[in-house]
């Protein structure tokens, strides 16, 4: 079969993460994206909003725990996902498949079953790559859901806080375009984009239809419209005046290539708070940014010491080379 023509897309592909607290109106939400939608139905919910759906909505299995199941998950996926025409996978939620792993572990630690208290959350930490690396294979949109509950921090203050933690957070912005939050004023709620890889970020589209009908498109265009590819490069490139929370802080660095592993960045990066204390986010950006660009400047300085050293111990196969022009004009 024929190689088919490259069809450029007027948007980038629909990676996007969907935060908020339960019963916010995420489910619903999904329904709105491109079909036929394949849930991996792990909140067990999908069920009651099925009929909002613009099109097909296919079943992962008929037993609704081998939605929550990595291992199982995995092996759907690679058995249907080649020959099916799924537009959309949307992941509901990823709180209900890491939260039970990270729960187990806690058990076992508190009653003494693993002498590596920190080597018992492995299991968290592979499915959770499984999980990202298995849904985001297939060059369909993908939209990750998760949840945000209220907490207590040391000091007794009410906080809001991820039920997926920093690490994990950090680890999925590397499959994603966009980080939408669901937020409430008043009787309204609409949509807050906290991220952007390729374009704006920062403000609120409201939900008039009460369903969230049209609003992916509404996204789309509010973070695009106007932007050319250029512009686009240009802002997945450049050194961000702010992040919206550590997470795509550390995200963002380990991405630059500054680190060899994402929790060298994340332990960099808390340490250079700790060390620095700034006064706010924006101070801390750019903190954080000029530490990454210092150790990308270190890392090609070792790069270029490294090869200059190679090249004095490699012995000559044909002899020295005279001094005269190279094949660029210029004196050796």
């Amino acid at each position: 079969m024929a190689f088919k023509k490259f069809q450029i897309q007027k948007y980038p592909p629909r990676l996007w993460a969907l935060v908020g607290y339960p019963g916010s109106g995420k489910s619903t939400f999904a329904t709105q994206m491109r079909t036929p939608l394949l849930p991996i139905d792990a909140d067990n919910r999908f069920a009651e909003v099925v009929t909002l759906a613009r099109g097909d909505v296919y079943r992962l299995s008929d037993n609704p725990a081998d939605n929550t199941n990595p291992e199982i998950i995995t092996r759907l996926l690679n058995e249907n996902m080649a020959e099916s025409d799924v537009a959309t996978i949307v992941v509901d939620s990823l709180t209900a498949i890491i939260t039970p792993l990270v729960t187990q572990a806690v058990i076992d630690n508190d009653a003494g079953l693993n002498k590596n208290r920190i080597a018992s959350f492995k299991a968290k930490a592979l499915a959770m790559r499984q999980i990202q690396d298995t849904v985001s294979r297939w060059g369909c949109g993908v939209l990750w859901i998760y949840h945000l509950q209220d907490a207590m921090d040391a000091q007794a203050n009410s906080i809001t806080r991820a039920t997926l933690s920093s690490t994990e957070r950090a680890r999925l912005y590397r499959s994603l375009n966009l980080e939408l939050h669901i937020v409430q004023e008043n009787e309204r709620r609409g949509v807050k984009v906290v991220w952007a890889r390729r374009g704006r970020s920062g403000m609120t589209l409201w939900d008039e239809s009460g369903m969230w009908a049209g609003m992916p498109e509404k996204i789309e265009s509010a973070v695009y419209d106007g932007l050319t590819e250029s512009d686009q490069e240009q802002i997945e490139k450049q050194s961000p005046a702010l992040f919206p929370n550590p997470e795509a802080a550390i995200a963002w660095g380990f991405e630059q290539g500054a680190f060899s592993a994402l929790q060298h960045a994340r332990n960099a990066y808390q340490k250079l708070r700790t060390e620095k204390q700034p006064k706010n986010a924006q101070e801390m950006a750019t903190l954080w940014a000029d530490e990454v660009r210092h150790r990308l400047a270190d890392l090609a300085l070792a790069d270029d010491q490294a090869r200059d050293s190679a090249t004095s111990e490699q012995p000559a196969l044909f002899g020295e080379v005279e001094s005269g022009p190279n094949y660029y004009g210029a004196e050796n």
